[in-house]
């Protein structure tokens, strides 16, 4: 009876190690990235319109973002930050060829002053569970 006792508890620590280092190997190919932007005055409200309506559907239809949070600058409502996640370089590069995303580049393209991406490593990515409007 103890043998067998032993014997579950080595194969349950097994998987929860091999669990745990499939789960650090998939974190590991997530794709972390920042875009700043600066949006012409005019285009504020047309912007922030397709930038919302953009992340939504890309969360809502592809398995592979798992995040695009944008925010406003309250100072300078102009500036735009947007941090994104993806499940890899091949969900990224996915997301590029999307309709949903080509439709907002081309009609967000003339609305951008500037655009800086920069990619990121992530240190301490900690939220609570809220319901979303």
């Amino acid at each position: 009876m103890l043998n067998k006792i032993i014997k579950s508890s080595i194969l349950f620590a097994l998987m929860f190690t091999l669990d745990s280092v499939k789960t650090f190997a998939q974190q590991d190919e997530r794709k972390f990235r920042i875009a700043k932007l600066e949006v012409y005055p005019t285009d504020v409200e047309a912007y922030k319109d397709a930038l919302a309506q953009h992340a939504k559907t890309a969360v809502k239809v592809e398995k592979g973002v798992l995040a695009l949070q944008a925010v406003q600058d309250k100072t300078h409502p102009e500036l735009f930050t947007v941090f994104e996640v993806y499940a890899s370089e091949e969900a990224y590069q996915f997301h590029l060829k999307t309709p949903h995303f080509i439709k907002y580049k081309n009609g967000t393209l003339k609305m951008v002053k500037s655009l800086e991406l920069i990619e990121v490593a992530p240190v301490a990515l900690e939220i609570k569970e809220v319901l979303v409007r």
